[in-house]
């Protein structure tokens, strides 16, 4: 035990985290659907301090990862969320804009999340999972409007220079039970900005939160393991 406390974190999570993937299994393939609402603070004091907040659809894909084949429990489940639209860079804040503004750039975004959850099962065709963990908003700025006066430095610098990609994600959902190929769920996602701590923009800028659906596909893993 005393070999163990000497030793460094970072070569603790060397030798556990081997471990600890080797006793995962991926349960299902999960292809997901969120209707997300955005929110965009007022930033300064001038007249276009404030543009209105957004709606957008995310499609997205997922694994969902259980610990020794147990589908009860603990899970991880990473993701990848999809979404495209206007940006714009004011008082060198990044947020959502409408068409209509002659610095706007089309940005495609990816939300990676990675969350840890606990589900318990209230009847044998059903199941309710919670879920939290960190995530990364990567944004790609693609082109600039026509005519348009945007400059692509900029967004790169707005959307990472101060860590603007950090994120905390936190869901709860709601599984059905279809067959035995396949269940569906519905739930409630939501993402909170950790830069807005420390940067110029408002805490709560850029908060998201969405209603989601997924159809669940059972791993043939799983399904091998049944026969």
């Amino acid at each position: 035990m005393v070999f163990v406390k000497k030793l460094p974190l970072s070569v603790l999570l060397l030798i556990l985290a081997p471990l600890a993937a080797s006793a995962m299994q991926v349960e299902s393939w999960n292809f997901d659907l969120a209707f997300t609402w955005q929110y965009n603070a007022e930033i300064g004091t001038q007249d276009e301090r404030k543009q209105p907040s957004t709606l957008m659809f995310n499609p997205g894909f997922s694994a969902y990862l259980v610990w020794n084949g147990e589908s009860g429990g603990f899970f991880m489940q990473p993701a990848v969320w999809l979404s495209f639209g206007n940006w714009q860079v004011y008082e060198d804040i990044a947020r959502p804009c409408g068409e209509e503004k002659i610095d706007h750039m089309k940005v495609l975004g990816l939300m990676l999340d990675a969350p840890f959850g606990y589900t318990f099962r209230p009847d044998k065709n059903m199941r309710i999972g919670v879920q939290g963990g960190p995530a990364l908003y990567l944004r790609i700025p693609l082109w600039t409007a026509e005519l348009g006066t945007a400059e692509p430095s900029e967004f790169w610098t707005a959307f990472y220079a101060g860590g603007e990609f950090l994120y905390l994600s936190l869901a709860s959902w709601l599984e059905f039970t279809a067959s035995e190929k396949m269940d569906f769920s519905v739930g409630l996602r939501m993402y909170q900005s950790i830069s807005t701590f420390w940067t110029a923009a408002p805490v709560m800028h850029g908060f998201q939160v969405g209603l989601t659906a997924s159809l669940r596909f059972t791993s043939r893993q799983v399904l091998e393991s049944q026969s």
